[in-house]
Formats: structure tokens, sequence, C-alpha cells
């Protein structure tokens, strides 16, 4: 490129910045106060016009780039203000009724263990990992969801990697199940997270770590 052309290309970057500054500062974004009883995926969802756990994802992604000390929803404390992304406007928006878990399974592999989470609608969960345990927990927050009636609670996975799969669940300050993984740190390596919408499956994967 020349130097007349660059010159009318930064030009034409400023212009466009001034007309549209979500180029230059980013994504749209609306403050919230925190009240007793906020999740974060009740603030993306007050925020956004969700139609899709795509949607959703990118959202969420956005929303931990603002809030990077704000991994799951226990974290938000009355008072507080954060930035919520503003990324989906218009209709046909997903609703914020409560969901259950309906069915929590195990599978077993060579290098990798899994762990499906049936719901009976589309909802996509925090993950982190509490290493201060022991032993070391993957857990998966589902803000607005609960566990089925009889709905087995306590997975005996035995596997290499994953011990053991827990099921609870919590009312307040709001409601939210919680799948925790107990899983071998001296073996497990890269946790991956899907989501099948059609199904309403949440699959978690644990692959065998790299060895040396």
């Amino acid at each position: 490129m020349n130097t007349t052309s660059t010159r009318i290309a930064v030009l034409m970057f400023l212009i466009l910045a001034v007309a549209c500054p979500s180029l230059a500062a980013g994504p749209e974004t609306v403050r919230r106060k925190i009240v007793q009883g906020d999740t974060i995926r009740g603030l993306i969802l007050g925020a956004n016009c969700i139609s899709s756990m795509e949607d959703y994802s990118r959202v969420r992604e956005a929303f931990a780039g603002l809030n990077p000390d704000l991994a799951h929803s226990a974290l938000l404390k009355p008072g507080i203000e954060v930035p919520v992304p503003v990324l989906f406007k218009g209709k046909g928006c997903l609703s914020f009724r409560e969901q259950r878990i309906v069915r929590v399974e195990f599978e077993g592999g060579a290098d990798m263990e899994k762990v499906f989470v049936y719901l009976d609608g589309p909802v996509l969960p925090d993950v982190f990992t509490l290493r201060q345990t022991q032993p070391v927990r993957v857990v998966c927050d589902f803000d607005g969801v609960l566990p089925e009636a009889g709905l087995q609670r306590d997975v005996d996975a035995g596997g290499r990697m994953i011990r053991k799969v827990r099921v609870g669940h919590e009312d307040k300050p709001y409601r939210r199940a919680r799948v925790v993984l107990d899983v071998d740190e001296a073996v497990a390596g890269r946790v991956e997270q899907e989501f099948f919408e059609q199904k309403s499956l949440f699959v978690l994967t644990v692959r065998e770590a790299a060895k040396n």
C-alpha cells in the first residue's frame, strides 16, 4: 500500500471511529449496581436480547473481558457497580425461566474423560477450578437452575482423571445448581467445554496431562 492510500485508510478509520464509538472503545455497556440475588446470567439476559447460546457465549466472553475478577456469580457483591456488555438488541429473546438438570452421566476413555449434563433448556454454566482443595475440583455453576427431583446427586465415576461427580444446589442468595468434578491433578490436564443447543446438553471434557 502506498503512502496516499495509507493516509486515506487511516482517515477512514478515524471517521468511522467518530461515527461508531464502539470501534474505538469496545462494546456498548450499561452499568448495573449489584443487589442481593443478582447473577451474571441475569445481568446478561437483562441487558441483551439473547436468541441462542452462541449469542450468550459471545456476551459472556465480553463480560469476562470487562470484569476479569468476576469468574462466577458468587463474586458479585451487593453495592458494587459492574459494566455489562450490550451486543444484541431486538426480539425473540430467551427468557430467564427456571430450568432443570435432568441427567448427569460419566464416560471414560483412554486419554480423556467426559461428563454429560442434560438440561431441559439452554443454559451455559460458569466453569472454574478450585486448586486450593484436595482433591482439586472443577466447578460448573448453572445460575437459575435446579436439579430435577430424583436426580442422582453422586456419580462414582472411578476414572483416572475424574474420580467423582457431585450435584448440589442453593436457593439463596439466588437459585443455582452446582456440578462438581473431583479430579486427580497429577494426571488431569486441559479442561474443555461444549454446549449442544438442540439437545440442551453441556459436555465437560478432561484430557490427560501431557507426559514429559
